[in-house]
């Protein structure tokens, strides 16, 4: 039987991103969501539907960058959502709140880990079309901050899904 060391994180004493593979996975999840946010805000009007309820489907491919540009972790995914009507907000809102309902509320989640509701997404670029019946394509770009400093930077491709 072997050695099993454990090098913990530490994200939350430092309050800092330590990247270490637990808050690297929970950077690429809380993109993952703010990429999920602008797509679900984007469908009625991109696919010709302004009222009601839309379906779509796509494949996102995530990726995050250091701030040396080096590739920290990628992802790629298959996407269904339907869409109800979404109230108007302000067109100047460039930051993208996380979903928190899909978060741990902290009780079973470790101390030492950085959770979704430790980042936020700026965006820079939104360049999205219409992809086909129910789909888009295109990209969304940005930086990432986690405990309010810049870690890096990210980029969601869209394609259409099935």
């Amino acid at each position: 039987m072997g050695n099993v060391i454990a090098v913990p994180c530490r994200s939350y004493p430092a309050q800092a991103f330590d990247g270490c593979p637990a808050c690297v996975g929970a950077a690429l999840d809380a993109v993952t969501q703010a990429g999920m946010y602008v797509l679900g805000r984007a469908a009625p009007g991109l696919l010709g539907q302004a009222e009601g309820r839309v379906e779509v489907s796509y494949r996102i491919k995530v990726r995050l960058y250091d701030e040396d540009g080096a590739e920290m972790a990628a992802d790629e995914m298959e996407v269904e959502q339907a869409i109800e009507e979404v109230p108007a907000e302000p067109e100047d809102s460039t930051v993208v709140p996380i979903d928190q309902s899909d978060t741990d509320s902290g009780t079973n989640a470790p101390e030492t880990t950085m959770r979704l509701d430790d980042f936020q997404t700026v965006l820079d670029c939104v360049a999205l079309a219409p992809g086909g019946a129910g789909g888009m394509r295109g990209s969304i770009t940005g930086n990432l901050f986690g405990y309010e400093r810049l870690i890096g930077s990210f980029a969601l491709g869209v394609e259409p899904g099935r």
